[in-house]
Parts: structure tokens; C-alpha cells; sequence
């Protein structure tokens, strides 16, 4: 079956925006940020993009063994601690670091009685998992008192680090009562803090936007680094091409009128492969180069663009979504009034992948790519 639309992920581009971070983070481990499939990216697809990584960080344990089977030894962050109790047995087994969040997963750290690398995190105001700083210092000095686990260190999450209208002062101070009274070294920075805020760099810094060029404070670019290249190319290709006369509207809800004869392109992609259905009219893509709008209301496997400046397009010819220095994800994403982490995300299992794995050579999975979903995740 040919398919209409695919994804492009970049391998070379994952390794020189790893390879940018490391450069302006000397003496900070750089752990890069794997779940959620790698962003959309594919979870085993970026860690072995990455051989030279610090570490890398992610949620579910199936992820960190599906890393360690693929032959992955670097250090290992299960950033939310194990979800039952068994996970712990598994986690020892893997060698792999566990945060410790709740009380409940202090009890189940108690009772298995394994030496793991645990990481204490402190709630300094995101309110969803961690310690108060008062009980995260019993906490550390009740770990060290039973001599069990490794306090490998101290972790927190800034609830509010990609808003620079608001500052981190609050939450730091919180932190830093925590890491003043144990000693222990610390991750505090996601990208944002990390771009926002060398203070908080510590001994290592968890970095998950900036590897796969998600600016957290677009359209501000003032703190974003020179040189990080786009990781995802999302391309499709016109599959008709007709005209509206002034007065004819398109697609459902006749949401967009011509006010004039206009030529438009029916785009093979739409929300069953992962372009948001939100976009607004006036959203562009890129046609030979040239930025030009979207029109009307997105479909299930269908867009719709004007090309009316664009007369020597023809069908079969290519559509760029998303995902060239010329049109970032995060400026999609902030047409449609969220961040591009969620469009990476959100592309279906459906969509082929095309991998570059060298720079300027592309090498595809086949149009009739039948691979399970389950599998998909990891290729």
C-alpha cells in the first residue's frame, strides 16, 4: 500500500544538538530524556544515536530493559521510581537508578532490602510527586542511618522553568535548604533550567526539548542555542489538486470561503497520522521551499493548502509539515495554542519512518511497512 505521509528522523541531528549541550556543560552529566518513545522519535532509534550519552531518563521500566537488550550500559533514570513494588527487584536486576517520590515508595524500598541507587526528590512546588524539603532531609538521613541503598542524590522538577516571566527563586531556595543539609550532589535542570539558569545545571542535567530542537519558550529565541538542527521532518505529498471559485468553501463546516479563485492542494496527511487537527487556516507548510497556508479545517487523513502562488506544483509532489529550519514544530505547535512536544508525540503508529543515519542519506522503510505497533516503538 503507498503511503501519502511519513516521518523523518534525523540521527546526525540528535548527535550535534547532544554534542552542542555537552560543549556548553562542561563538567555537568548530560542525561538524555528518552520517554515517551524518545518524544515520537523512537526510544531505541535516539538512544543508539546517542553512544556517548551520560545517561538517559525515562518512566517505565519495560523502556529501560527494552535499552538494556539493545545492548545500552550507560546509566539509567527511571524518573518517576518503580509504579509497584516488584519493579524494584527489576530495577536491581537491571542496574538501573530510581527515583524515590511518596511514602509508599519508601516502605516498598524498606521492605525489598536491595542496594539500589536511589534519587530523592523533592516537591519545591509542582505538586505532583516528591517530599517537602522538611521530610526529604529525614528521608536522605534515613537512608543513610539503614545503610542499605546508595543516595545517589537529590532530584526536583521546576514547576514553572519555561515561563520566564516567572522566577525560580522560591522553588531554589526550597532545593537548596535540601542539598545545603545533606551534601548531596543534585539534578535539578530539564532544557528550560538548563538554558535559563546555570545554577541550577548541578551534577547533571536532564535534557529532553533541547535534544529534539523544542524551544520551551517559543516564540521567545533569545536563550535558544545557535546551531540546534530539527530531529523530525513530518512530509507528505499532494495527492489532488483542484479550484474554488470566489464564494466555495472547503472541507467540513465550510470553514474556510474563498474570497477569490484560488488553487488548492489536498495534502495525504491529517489527524490519523498526528497533524493536529487545531491548526487554524493560515497555518503554513512548505512547497518547494515556500511557505504556504493551510485552508480549512484538517480531516482524518487529509489537509488542504493554497496553491495559488504556486502554480508548477503538481500532485505526487512534496509537502513539508513540519520540521525544516524553515518551519519548526514548535512554531505548528504554537499556531495551535500548544508545544510541539505534544505533535511529536502524538504521530501515529501508522506513519512510516524514514531514518537518516548519515548526513544526506535518507534510508526509508518500505511503502508496505506492516510491523506491528508494539514494535514500531522500538525501531
Amino acid at each position: 500500500m503507498t503511503r501519502t505521509a511519513y516521518a523523518e528522523i534525523n540521527l546526525p541531528a540528535l548527535r550535534h544538538n547532544y554534542a552542542i549541550a555537552r560543549q556548553q556543560l562542561p563538567g555537568t552529566r548530560v542525561w538524555a530524556v528518552v520517554k515517551s518513545n524518545g518524544y515520537g522519535h523512537g526510544l531505541l532509534r535516539v538512544a543508539q544515536a546517542l553512544p556517548d550519552a551520560d545517561g538517559f531518563a525515562l518512566i517505565n521500566l519495560d523502556d529501560a530493559i527494552a535499552l538494556r537488550h539493545a545492548g545500552i550500559h550507560a546509566p539509567i533514570l527511571l524518573l518517576e521510581g518503580a509504579i509497584e513494588a516488584r519493579e524494584l527487584d527489576e530495577a536491581h536486576a537491571w542496574q538501573l537508578d530510581v527515583v524515590l517520590r511518596s511514602e509508599h515508595q519508601l516502605q516498598w524500598l524498606r521492605d525489598c532490602g536491595l542496594p539500589l541507587r536511589v534519587w530523592v526528590k523533592v516537591n519545591t512546588g509542582m505538586n505532583r510527586f516528591g517530599f517537602v524539603p522538611e521530610r526529604a532531609i529525614e528521608v536522605v538521613q534515613q537512608l543513610q542511618q539503614d545503610g542499605i541503598c546508595e543516595v545517589a542524590g537529590l532530584m526536583t522538577h521546576f514547576a514553572c522553568a519555561d515561563d520566564l516571566a516567572i522566577r525560580l527563586d522560591a522553588p531554589w531556595q526550597r532545593f537548596m535548604q535540601v542539598v545545603t543539609t545533606t551534601g548531596l550532589p543534585f539534578t535539578a535542570a530539564n532544557s528550560a533550567a538548563t538554558l535559563r539558569a546555570p545554577l541550577t545545571h548541578g551534577a547533571a542535567v536532564r535534557l529532553g526539548g533541547l535534544l529534539y530542537n523544542n524551544n520551551p519558550f517559543y516564540p521567545d529565541t533569545s536563550l535558544w542555542p545557535a546551531g540546534i538542527l530539527p530531529a523530525m521532518r513530518f512530509a507528505a505529498r499532494i495527492v489532488h489538486i483542484g479550484e474554488l471559485a470566489a464564494g466555495d468553501s472547503i472541507g467540513y463546516g465550510a470553514a474556510f470561503t474563498a474570497e477569490k479563485a484560488m488553487r488548492i492542494g489536498i495534502v495525504g496527511a491529517g489527524y490519523g497520522d498526528g497533524y493536529p487537527r487545531a491548526a487554524p487556516s493560515g497555518t503554513p507548510v512548505l512547497v518547494n521551499g515556500q511557505r504556504v497556508p493551510l485552508v480549512g479545517r484538517v480531516a482524518m487523513n487529509v489537509l488542504a493548502i493554497d496553491l495559488s502562488a504556486q502554480p508548477q506544483v503538481g500532485i505526487g509532489d512534496e509537502v513539508t509539515l513540519w520540521g525544516d529550519p524553515a518551519l519548526s514544530c514548535d512554531e505548528i505547535a504554537w499556531r495551535c495554542g500548544t508545544i510541539s512536544e505534544e505533535l511529536q508525540c502524538a504521530l501515529t503508529s501508522r506513519l512510516p519512518i524514514r531514518q537518516i543515519v548519515a548526513d544526506s542519506h535518507p534510508r526509508s522503510l518500505p511503502d508496505d511497512q506492516t510491523a506491528p505497533a508494539q514494535c514500531l516503538a522500538y525501531l
